[in-house]
């Protein structure tokens, strides 16, 4: 199923409860998925690289570059500069540990990078 922006939208409103406690992982990824109609497994991928960009932590699952421009600029405009840099790094963590996959690179997502740097 692809992953649409409406669901994006909707997720990140659940990811942002999960980061502050609110819910679990596991209470996330339900509501997500009785939300959205997100599946579980893609529901506890977008929680788990949400709170990775919000710690700065690499993340080996990937979305869409429009997802992945939304969360940014959503991270930016909901937590300030300092977490919006954590999930920058955290997403040329991301970047770089794909390219040592051997399946290329992901060029598309770090021009959104650069950019948005």
């Amino acid at each position: 199923m692809k992953i649409t922006m409406e669901m994006s939208k909707d997720a990140y409103e659940v990811a942002k409860k999960v980061y502050s406690g609110q819910l679990t992982r596991t209470q996330g990824k339900i509501e997500i998925n009785k939300a959205t109609g997100m599946n579980e497994g893609s529901a506890q991928a977008f929680i788990t690289i949400f709170l990775a960009m919000m710690n700065g932590e690499v993340y080996k699952r990937a979305f869409n570059n429009d997802t992945n421009t939304f969360l940014l600029g959503s991270i930016r405009q909901d937590y300030g500069e300092a977490s919006f840099r954590n999930a920058l790094n955290a997403v040329q963590k991301h970047i770089d540990y794909y390219s040592t996959l051997g399946k290329g690179n992901l060029t598309g997502l770090q021009a959104i990078v650069n950019r948005m740097r």
